[in-house]
């Protein structure tokens, strides 16, 4: 089976989708396994989540790399564990998104 990459998706969108799809029908044994993790590390709720993103995207970090941040909702130390290798990343932006972070993780 061929799989196509189209966009990272954040953990509470599958949570979202998990639990839609187990409505219409009895999910597979992978799909169960994603959708119990989905509903345990989810930290956001959805609307926040693409809010979150949206934000992190606008400091031009790769689409991955925001789905990564957005999906953890890292504290400093832990912010700069995730970007230790990238490069395009300096202090001044690593403080916008931890400030940013700062803001959802109140919400």
């Amino acid at each position: 089976m061929n799989y196509k990459y189209i966009e990272d998706v954040p953990l509470s969108e599958v949570k979202k989708i998990m639990s839609e799809r187990s409505k219409e029908k009895e999910l597979t044994f992978e799909q169960k396994h994603a959708y119990e993790h989905a509903k345990l590390f989810s930290i956001l709720t959805p609307a926040n989540t693409e809010k979150l993103k949206k934000a992190l995207l606008n400091l031009e970090l790769s689409d991955e790399l925001a789905t990564k941040i957005t999906d953890i909702c890292p504290n400093p130390l832990e912010l700069n564990l995730i970007l230790e290798k990238e490069k395009d990343v300096d202090d001044a932006k690593k403080q916008e998104i931890i400030d940013i972070l700062k803001k959802f993780n109140k919400e």
